[in-house]
């Protein structure tokens, strides 16, 4: 079954149909039958007339429930431009035999970054179905819950390729197992199916010594098989650039260089040298996603106004009020701080109480009778 898209004139407008539809469907996609599901499902708001009558009261059956408690991420220009900036790289990547780059999605916790990710890879895979319709063109895994051992990476590589034997009965289960090593059929599935993107999100639960090891498997991948990786979590940045430092002794090799480039250089010189190339943060590019700021000017305010205004565009409510959102935009920032999951906690979670109990409209009551997180404040000292 092909994905359908609509014909778009640029790529902008394409990019914004993708995020306007995207599923946040929790449906468990680190394996390629849910990820491929997540790809294909567009989620559209439902139309009134499939609803209850305004008169009936409403239950948890209905399709106004179950979609505003998966309201869709908000089509925002920083999204448009991250999608963007990935596809150009690659289309860069797709072109050579060599230098291929990964890449880096990193920015505090709450703000968005494993929804950018899987955007990413949904963008891509349906760009390419457009063409092909037998190919695994993207990988979505996680950091293995014991990252020590490169096996267990390479298994959860298999387990969304359905490479992985499963236990075939409660007490197999319960049996100490040895992990097989199963990197041959994997990179043979990944070879046919012409992958291109592995998507490893939870970077965060590694240290840069556990992930060392595996980066020279990527590299593998990368060099092999032309498959791109993006790192995904909080302080990815940071731990990527150690554990390459780490595995591939880039200090001693830039010591090494600039005594050949500098033959009659100090070890002064030469450590100040390699001091300078140690500034940069990450030989990777990053794409930061941090929380929609707020000030009192109105273009401090306009990214966090626009958001909130995307949110009232999508809800599906037979009272709502005029700017029900925006109207409480210094409340809704005070709570949330900015960040993408506790405002969608608290909208999403108001909006259904408000349809429950049939007010059919979002209050100020409404939003402080949600709880999520962030109410304890250490006192000021």
């Amino acid at each position: 079954m092909k994905t359908t898209v609509p014909a778009a004139s640029d790529a902008r407008a394409e990019i914004a149909h993708l995020v306007r539809t995207t599923p946040p469907l929790p449906s468990w996609i680190f394996s390629w039958e849910g990820w491929d599901r997540y790809v294909r499902t567009e989620f559209n708001p439902p139309d009134l007339l499939d609803c209850a009558p305004a008169d009936v009261d409403v239950d948890e059956d209905d399709p106004r429930v179950d979609y505003h408690r998966h309201l869709l991420m908000i089509d925002t220009a920083f999204l448009k431009d991250c999608l963007l900036r990935a596809r150009g790289t690659f289309g860069v990547n797709g072109n050579r035999y060599e230098g291929l780059l990964d890449m880096v999605i990193d920015g505090p916790a709450g703000t968005g970054k494993t929804y950018l990710l899987r955007l990413i890879g949904r963008e891509l895979q349906r760009r390419v179905e457009k063409h092909f319709d037998d190919r695994v063109p993207v990988v979505h895994i996680t950091v293995p819950h014991n990252p020590e051992n490169e096996l267990n990476w390479i298994w959860e590589i298999a387990s969304f390729l359905a490479l992985a034997p499963e236990p075939k009965s409660e007490a197999e289960a319960r049996q100490l197992r040895r992990i097989p090593d199963l990197s041959l059929p994997v990179r043979t599935v990944l070879e046919r199916k012409q992958t291109r993107l592995l998507l490893v999100d939870d970077i965060q639960r590694v240290s840069p010594a556990q992930l060392g090891p595996i980066l020279h498997y990527f590299d593998f991948l990368r060099t092999r098989l032309g498959i791109t990786t993006i790192f995904c979590g909080t302080g990815a940045t940071d731990i990527v650039h150690a554990a390459r430092k780490g595995c591939d002794r880039r200090d001693e090799a830039l010591w090494t260089a600039h005594q050949r480039l500098q033959p009659g250089a100090t070890p002064a010189d030469l450590k100040a040298a390699v001091a300078k190339e140690q500034k940069v943060r990450s030989l990777l590019p990053v794409t930061w996603v941090d929380p929609l700021p707020w000030s009192d000017d109105a273009e401090g305010q306009a990214p966090f106004l626009a958001v909130l205004k995307g949110y009232e565009k999508n809800l599906r409510m037979r009272k709502l009020s005029k700017d029900v959102l925006t109207r409480h935009a210094q409340y809704l920032h005070d709570r949330t701080g900015g960040y993408f999951l506790y405002l969608s906690q608290l909208i999403c979670g108001a909006a259904v109480a408000a349809i429950l109990d049939g007010t059919e409209d979002i209050t100020r009551e409404h939003l402080q009778a949600i709880r999520i997180g962030r109410e304890e404040i250490l006192p000021s000292r």
